[in-house]
């Protein structure tokens, strides 16, 4: 089974996403959700992302590293929206980091400070269309990342996958956790702990 380190969406660690992360826990995975708010949940995106901005990308950047050296066994990323740019952060950066799921966000690998690496598994799933994806943007980072597979679910809002949100579809939701879970089983087998621990 997989370790994972999930990172929240703009809303912040909502119910929707605890929730999402027991169901994997239930399916045998150890996942952990570094809460860059510190509690505090946003009803409304705008002011989700006012406060993002607050914090600054330095500070996300720095949660990303922190939960890293934190839970030194964790090989897979998942980030939801804001959070991608954490995940990605981290599966360019960390040579022991394995497969990385974007849900809701790409960014270009250059806008992290560098290059996608092409052994890393890359999944990325968007509501189709998303006003919040910029489309040039994902097609620089699946252009360093060939083997990546990118999931549209057809008539979706942003966050469809939160059922704590506005957004939800109980049907997309499941067919996104029933492909994140295939995804784990082909790439979530453990580590040598001892080795990955080193690594940093």
């Amino acid at each position: 089974m997989a370790e994972i380190l999930l990172f929240h969406h703009a809303h912040g660690l909502t119910e929707g996403l605890t929730s999402f992360a027991e169901r994997l826990r239930a399916n045998g995975h150890v996942v952990h959700t570094p809460d860059a708010y510190a509690g505090l949940i946003f009803d409304r995106l705008d002011e989700g992302i006012q406060h993002a901005q607050d914090i600054g990308h330095d500070a996300l950047a720095d949660v990303a590293r922190r939960a890293a050296r934190e839970h030194r066994h964790a090989s897979i990323v998942i980030g939801f929206s804001l959070g991608a740019a954490q995940a990605q952060l981290l599966a360019q950066d960390l040579p022991r980091i394995r497969g990385c799921l974007l849900m809701g966000g790409a960014l270009p690998p250059l806008a992290l400070g560098g290059d996608w690496r092409h052994q890393v598994p890359l999944q990325v799933h968007l509501a189709d269309p998303d006003e919040w994806v910029d489309e040039q943007a994902l097609g620089a980072l699946t252009f360093r990342a060939p083997h990546a597979r990118v999931f549209r679910y057809p008539g979706q809002r942003h966050m469809f996958v939160d059922r704590s949100l506005r957004d939800y579809d109980a049907d997309a939701a499941d067919l996104f956790e029933q492909r994140v879970e295939e995804w784990l089983d082909a790439v979530g087998q453990p580590l040598d702990h001892s080795a990955a621990a080193r690594v940093l």
